[in-house]
């Protein structure tokens, strides 16, 4: 074994407060270190005042490594590791959260186990910095009808892409009511739609929707007008004329709405229109 050691002393209430016992610390380290042989002696438990403290001790690994560092340095990174990387308890994506309980006490929820109407008074909402979501779902006493995520490529990736659509139309409604601008759902709807249409996630640049398949003229009335004329004159392209801002462009009527059908006049059902009418002023 290497003469070096490391010893941590541990904080009893941080590890009373997170459940954690010093055998779990130990299973923990052995888990991340399966191909080595570690030495480790602990002392103290939570269910007394005695300081807790472990010593871990690694193979020796000789006067220098394979990739060349001495055994200190090795050792060095592997302290580097086990305090920064190492994680004891939790999702290592969540770094950090912070909570508070919900300002609505007056609503009540539907508890399905016990049957009760209870109040909302008693709960907590949780706030992390980190993604997690599909974790987070699974653990027990979360409402994951009601856990969400700002992350709208997280809810693509997890839930699907309606979720993702209802995701940006929340982030979107929530940014514009932050500062008190009013924006028709119709309008937001719309937009979601064509980001989320294709079933990824689209952006409005010309980057994004402008690289779909449309015809040429479409795509020109958004962004680089010349370099995609240019283009499709160089590729001979036909554009079929099927949306409402081409045929704007070309100052026609879009095939939608009263401009998705024409008009004809039967002229011997006018005739005879014409010859009962007269029948009638007879009479």
């Amino acid at each position: 074994m290497s003469p070096w050691i490391f010893r941590f002393e541990l904080d009893s209430d941080k590890m009373l407060g997170r459940a954690l016992e010093i055998e779990d610390i130990e299973r923990i380290l052995t888990d991340a270190f399966p191909d080595l042989n570690l030495g480790i002696v602990r002392h103290g438990k939570l269910d007394n005042v005695q300081k807790l403290v472990m010593r871990v001790r690694f193979p020796d690994p000789g006067e220098a490594a394979e990739d060349g560092k001495g055994a200190p340095m090795l050792l060095k990174e592997i302290e580097g590791f086990m305090l920064n990387d190492l994680t004891l308890k939790g999702f290592p994506e969540i770094t950090k959260f912070t909570f508070n309980k919900l300002r609505q006490a007056t609503e009540s929820i539907f508890d399905p186990v016990t049957g009760k109407q209870e109040d909302k008074n008693g709960q907590f909402i949780i706030e992390t910095d980190g993604l997690g979501l599909k974790k987070v779902l699974g653990v027990d006493k979360v409402d994951y009808t009601r856990t969400t995520s700002n992350s709208v490529r997280e809810i693509l990736t997890v839930l699907g892409v309606e979720a993702a659509r209802q995701s940006l139309i929340h982030e979107l409604r929530f940014v514009l009511g932050s500062y008190s601008i009013y924006v028709n759902y119709r309008h937001l709807s719309t937009l979601c739609d064509i980001m989320t249409n294709r079933g990824v996630l689209t952006s409005i640049t010309r980057h994004g929707i402008n690289r779909v398949d449309s015809g040429a003229l479409r795509k020109c009335s958004f962004e680089e007008t010349v370099e995609i004329l240019l283009e499709a004159s160089f590729h001979a392209e036909i554009d079929p004329l099927s949306g409402v801002t081409e045929n704007i462009i070309m100052g026609q009527l879009a095939p939608y709405g009263t401009g998705a059908f024409d008009l004809m006049a039967d002229t011997d059902m006018m005739k005879e229109a014409n010859d009962l009418s007269g029948d009638i002023a007879a009479v």
